[in-house]
């Protein structure tokens, strides 16, 4: 058939898998989220104890402390 010009449907090489709309957002996504985490820990160290962002506060009355 080729002798004429014609095509088989289907015929053509198959590509392989390529990034989609879906594969953007999820890293645009992830970025995202990267982001906020490291602004969190920066907003951790301002307001913890000693400036260490997974330390806690003591619980009690007049016991929470900022920094100045």
């Amino acid at each position: 058939m080729s002798n004429f010009g014609m095509q088989m449907p289907g015929g053509s090489r198959s590509r392989g898998p390529s990034p989609d709309v879906y594969t953007a957002l999820m890293c645009v996504g992830t970025v995202c989220m990267l982001a906020a985490v490291v602004m969190l820990y920066i907003a951790g160290t301002k307001v913890a104890p000693d400036g260490q962002p997974w330390n806690i506060q003591e619980k009690g009355e007049n016991q929470i402390r900022l920094p100045r």
